[in-house]
């Protein structure tokens, strides 16, 4: 559906949804979701409105007003407001965020003990990408037809807290050569990576980066390239009609066979075993 707000862009796109009563007594729940792309004409500002809201930012800016305090915010940027209290915020021209509102079970004293432990509602974290897919997949899910369900509803947004509770071993602050290399590998893992390559980017020696990449974020980097490529094959054989031999393409395998051995090897299941029992759920 079409948001009728001012500033809103045509091709943007939003979906609200009506959880079923089992949902709302035991679950968290979807109440609404959206990609939008917007001028400076768009803001909202409420004294109240009874749901959790989380924003990334994937370009432009937006101003934020929140418990008093002013933010701007900008590309790769994580914003997560309990929206029962007065909040504000404003687009810059060029903004474009996606988004979720949910509610539900511990909704909204979950989200108050993680703005807290971040001492701020604005996330600059090495998370927050995967924060934004978590976003972005559920929005593509609902533009490609694809009919609500509860339980993969709660997941998302469990994954989305999940994200944002997390810190690494050490922080990584924005500007840090790690989080350079964590862009760097979400942003072409389609493609081979080598650990000389990350080396380079982060310039330091590749014996230093392996190490210092497995003690940050549990992986060698040739598994988290893996790991990441595993994932998007399931994502896209959830939520997409692609053939086996396009999403291993898709993923960076020139083999469809290679693909198949290495999805059944990290998952138990065949490519085409696991698409029949996400389909069954």
């Amino acid at each position: 559906m079409k948001s009728v707000d001012p500033g809103i862009l045509n091709k943007s796109e939003c979906f609200s949804f009506q959880p079923p009563e089992v949902a709302a007594k035991t679950m968290k729940y979807l109440t609404w979701c959206g990609h939008y792309f917007c001028t400076n004409s768009y803001f909202m500002e409420r004294e109240t409105y009874p749901y959790v809201l989380v924003v990334f930012v994937r370009d432009g800016n937006m101003d934020v007003r929140y418990s008093g305090k002013n933010y701007l915010i900008g590309k790769g940027d994580v914003l997560l407001i309990d929206c029962v209290n007065p909040h504000y915020y404003r687009a810059h021209d060029g903004l474009e965020f996606l988004y979720v509102h949910f509610d539900g079970i511990c909704s909204h004293e979950v989200t108050e003990l993680i703005i807290q432990n971040n001492n701020s509602p604005v996330f600059r974290r090495s998370h927050n990408l995967k924060v934004g897919q978590e976003i972005f997949d559920c929005v593509q899910f609902f533009t490609k037809g694809g009919l609500t369900n509860i339980f993969q509803e709660a997941f998302h947004i469990e994954r989305i807290l999940y994200l944002l509770s997390c810190e690494a071993e050490e922080k990584i602050v924005e500007t840090s050569p790690m989080e350079k290399i964590i862009t760097h590998i979400h942003e072409n893992f389609t493609r081979t990576i080598t650990v000389d390559e990350l080396a380079e980017l982060a310039a330091v020696s590749p014996s230093h980066l392996a190490h210092t990449f497995k003690r940050q974020t549990g992986y060698a980097p040739v598994e988290y390239v893996l790991k990441m490529r595993m994932e998007r094959a399931m994502m896209l054989l959830t939520h997409s009609s692609k053939t086996v031999a396009e999403i291993s393409e898709e993923i960076g395998y020139d083999s469809v066979n290679a693909f198949i051995k290495i999805f059944k090897r990290k998952t138990n299941y065949s490519p085409g075993v696991y698409r029949k029992m996400q389909k069954s759920v």
